[in-house]
């Protein structure tokens, strides 16, 4: 069927029992539960209403089941090539990858150079100013331009290492480069919160595992920060 059929035959069911919720949600809000039958009264109309959403569920079920198994043929038609796609990404991605971190350690490198290059001109270089200081102070002219060009000299050797930026020239590829973290002690992390250097946040509890705790305590106690209680839900059978 087209899916404009579909979408007609679906209104066509909704229709009447959108105006039955609208009946059952007035008669639920005039019940109270003051006794027993009231409590049972409730639990009828429930159980009623639990088994109208199971049809419900089941003629929406009916309606979609055809348009779903054209979507899921559409999609298995398109799973191989995008597929191959993000391997071919992937593989891509990795050479890229390589690349740089192997031109950021010849940068690296290079810097390290560049600043072990510079301290020692610039040592060399206060070594001569502070000998030529001395013969400035005993009055030889000469000394002192000397004594002005290595303090130009000491300067230029302090300034740090400009940094370029290569881009391509056929695409905008862009290196990114984040700091993260990962655990290496977790009893050094719950020390550090209990003494209030770091914040809560860094340690998440384990809901799954604090609700299995409670199962096998069954009785309601505080202990070790954790607060086990008995919470109580009605279900209608």
């Amino acid at each position: 069927m087209e899916t404009a059929t579909q979408h007609a035959l679906a209104i066509a069911e909704l229709t009447p029992i959108v105006a039955d919720i609208a009946a059952f949600s007035d008669t639920i809000d005039g019940l109270d539960v003051i006794d027993d039958e009231g409590l049972g009264a409730v639990g009828d109309l429930v159980k009623m209403l639990q088994r109208r959403r199971a049809k419900l569920e089941d003629k929406r079920k009916s309606l979609v089941g055809p348009l779903g198994k054209v979507v899921s043929d559409i999609n298995a038609l398109f799973k191989a090539p995008r597929e191959s796609i993000d391997l071919i990404v992937r593989a891509g991605k990795a050479k890229m990858n390589k690349y740089v971190q192997a031109q950021q350690a010849i940068a690296d490198a290079r810097q390290r150079k560049e600043r072990e290059d510079a301290e020692r001109d610039r040592k060399e270089a206060q070594d001569i100013a502070d000998n030529l200081k001395r013969l400035s102070d005993a009055g030889n002219e000469t000394a002192a331009v000397v004594v002005a060009q290595a303090e130009e000299k000491i300067e230029k050797a302090a300034a740090p290492a400009r940094v370029e930026t290569t881009r391509g020239e056929q695409s905008s590829v862009v290196t990114q480069k984040r700091w993260k973290a990962d655990v290496d002690d977790l009893m050094a992390i719950c020390k550090a919160i209990a003494e209030g250097q770091l914040p809560t946040h860094f340690v998440e509890p384990n809901m799954r595992a604090l609700q299995d705790f409670a199962r096998e305590l069954k009785e309601e106690q505080t202990t070790h920060g954790i607060r086990v209680y008995q919470d109580i839900s009605t279900v209608v059978r």
